[in-house]
């Protein structure tokens, strides 16, 4: 083997996958809990294969994450809502 591991993390992770459905377009999105990303959740759509870190404090930051996951722009504020349910972190993390 031609690398070198500069680094190796085991955990158990809480991964949650939702199948969300609006008036006009369907929505699988998986959502990954990690102690590596300091309290942002990976969120995946399966639609597009697109990830983007984000944590609640992300939410309000729209243009950042919309067009990453394919979100339709008449879904943006229920999508919202979803996500102030679900991206409650389950760590408590402090940054170095």
């Amino acid at each position: 083997m031609n690398f070198d591991i500069l680094s190796e993390n085991k955990e158990n992770q809480a991964i949650h996958h939702y199948c969300l459905l609006s008036k006009n377009y369907r929505y699988d999105v998986t959502i990954v809990y990690s102690a590596q990303f300091f309290g942002k959740a990976m969120v995946t759509s399966l639609q597009n294969g697109r990830m983007i870190l984000m944590c609640a404090g992300d939410i309000p930051l729209d243009q950042n994450w919309v067009q990453t996951l394919g979100i339709e722009q008449e879904d943006i504020p229920e999508f919202q809502d979803f996500l102030k349910l679900v991206l409650q972190s389950p760590f408590n993390l402090e940054q170095y």
